[in-house]
């Protein structure tokens, strides 16, 4: 069995270190348009998140306690206790200034959204080939030779009972049909 070779290291011609030393200073493109307008360039990312209610590193927020510290805990029987982020928090009265930015996010994360199923092309043409071949005989359905799957009869009524809910796919169907 023959050693590992070490292979010298060599400099790559092909990237512009003050480019990308450029690029890692700049800021993100921030997406979302709230945490956007609230945003204070003079202050580091994590100062901003604080601000807004919004945790950087969710780990420390909300913490897993391990087994040696849930023991220890027990044996302390101290509940005054409180986690570095609260006691940061408290600390600072002005570092929730704008909670309304978190506020906003989670009403728009509860917000109730419509559920969008479509079916695939194929999927829809099947339905389509076996709805006009076999009409509701879901039997004759499962020994088509279309039936490449090898779909069971309530498969293929499942299937196509879908493509009857969805009225963007199912009415074009109706409207050919008559």
């Amino acid at each position: 069995m023959g050693k590992p070779k070490k292979r010298a290291k060599t400099f790559q011609y092909n990237k512009n270190r003050r480019k990308a030393w450029k690029k890692s200073k700049k800021m993100p493109n921030i997406e979302c348009d709230k945490v956007k307008a609230a945003w204070d360039e003079k202050k580091s990312v994590s100062h901003n998140l604080q601000e807004m209610g919004i945790s950087m590193d969710p780990n420390l927020t909300l913490k897993i306690p391990k087994a040696k510290e849930i023991i220890h805990s027990h044996l302390k029987e101290s509940d005054d206790e409180m986690d570095t982020t609260q006691k940061s928090i408290e600390k600072n009265p002005k570092s929730r200034s704008k909670s309304y930015v978190a506020d906003e996010l989670e009403y728009e994360a509860n917000l109730p959204q419509e559920q969008q199923l479509r079916l695939s092309q194929p999927e829809v043409s099947f339905c389509v080939y076996m709805l006009e071949k076999y009409g509701e005989d879901y039997k004759a359905m499962c020994r088509d030779k279309k039936n490449y799957y090898q779909d069971t009869p309530k498969q293929i009524r499942r299937r196509i009972m879908t493509f009857k809910s969805i009225p963007a796919q199912y009415q074009p169907y109706l409207a050919s049909k008559k």
